[in-house]
Order: structure tokens, then C-alpha cells, then sequence
């Protein structure tokens, strides 16, 4: 062993170890708001790709319906909450929500979501 060293750390890594060990809390308590909306997102591509057919928006909003429940993001989205446009050509489905998360004990963040999917239709 070397003269010099003591092994104790310093003040100044154990306050970075302190900032590093709030910064992981945080991610593990935000991820799952971001992936759901991840989750959410892809299911809306999916279903902005589904042709022309009788009752087609009635299929893609139980499909989006399904996922909402899926993610357990029924508290932050309702049915009337996506905008289904159909034109001739093309289909867009948009959702905008609102969801509280608790980022680190006794600190709440509200996160504003906006969902867009937009594809060809299939006749």
C-alpha cells in the first residue's frame, strides 16, 4: 500500500455518486410513461394502415382502445380523445394527453404527450 492513500472518498464523489444514484431514480420512474407512449404510437401506425372497409374507424378506435388498456393509460386517454381523418387517399390518427409522474419523492412532473400517425390507405 502506498503511502498517500487512506481509502475514504472524497466529499466531492460522494455528492456525484448521490447526483448519479437521483438521476437512475428518475429515468426508472419516467420510463414507463415514455414507453407506453412508445407503445401507443406504434399501434397507431399500425392501425392508420388498415384499408377502406365498412366500420373501419369503429375497428381502429377498439384496436387503439385495446392498447390504451394494454398500457394502462386509461386515466389519461378516453375514446373521443383520437381524431380519426380518412380521405381518399390517406389516413391520420392523432391523440394528445396529459400524465403525472412522479420523478424523484415529493416532485411531480406533468409530461403533454401528442401522438401522430399518418399513412396511405389500402383500397
Amino acid at each position: 500500500m502506498r503511502k498517500n492513500e487512506h481509502g475514504k472518498g472524497t466529499l466531492s464523489s460522494m455528492i456525484w455518486l448521490a447526483v448519479l444514484a437521483l438521476a437512475i431514480y428518475a429515468g426508472v420512474n419516467l420510463w414507463p410513461a415514455y414507453s407506453a407512449h412508445y407503445l401507443l404510437q406504434d399501434k397507431m401506425n399500425e392501425l392508420a394502415r388498415i384499408g377502406r372497409m365498412p366500420n373501419a374507424e369503429q375497428k381502429i378506435r377498439d384496436g387503439l382502445m385495446k392498447e390504451v388498456n394494454d398500457e394502462s393509460l386509461t386515466p389519461y386517454i378516453n375514446r373521443p380523445d383520437f381524431v380519426i381523418t380518412t380521405s381518399e387517399t390517406s389516413r391520420r390518427i392523432t391523440v394528445e394527453y396529459d400524465r403525472e409522474v412522479n420523478i424523484l419523492p415529493g416532485v411531480k412532473k406533468v409530461l403533454h404527450f401528442k401522438g401522430k400517425a399518418e399513412a396511405l390507405v389500402a383500397f
